[in-house]
């Protein structure tokens, strides 16, 4: 009986990894590139590179989260929920566009929006998001 990951090509043979590659090193994890022209020290620079190195693993964490939750979702709010995770989903894939493009302004201010939003969507009393909103959105 053959297991069920295993998905023979039409051949009759099974995907195989690759052992033993060999590819030239564009630069050790963990180090910066002393070739850029940036006026900032080594130190400086590798602190940035680990910040944002972990802004990117968690944007990307969440990105995957919300698509998982985009589709699991059940229930009477099932349409609603779909809707804003896959929102949510979008927001990330911007955000992860930022970090990879080197757009450190686009990103914080991605991030900034972000942080907002989820602040007040998860912090604040549903009551003082009522008040501080125009009355012409909640009469609409």
């Amino acid at each position: 009986m053959k297991n069920k990951r295993e998905s023979p090509a039409s051949d009759g043979t099974t995907a195989q990894p690759r052992f033993h590659q060999r590819a030239a090193e564009i630069q050790a994890y963990g180090t910066v590139n002393h070739l850029l022209p940036l006026e900032l020290e080594e130190t400086v620079r590798l602190e940035m590179t680990a910040q944002l190195n972990q802004l990117l693993a968690d944007t990307m964490t969440l990105r995957d989260l919300y698509k998982k939750s985009h589709w699991q979702v059940a229930g009477p709010t099932f349409y609603q929920l779909h809707l804003l995770f896959d929102k949510h989903h979008a927001e990330q894939v911007e955000l992860i566009d930022a970090i990879e493009a080197s757009d450190p302004e686009q990103a914080q201010l991605l991030a900034r929006k972000h942080t907002e939003r989820t602040r007040s969507a998860y912090h604040e009393p549903p009551g003082e998001r009522a008040r501080e909103r125009p009355a012409r959105e909640r009469q609409g």
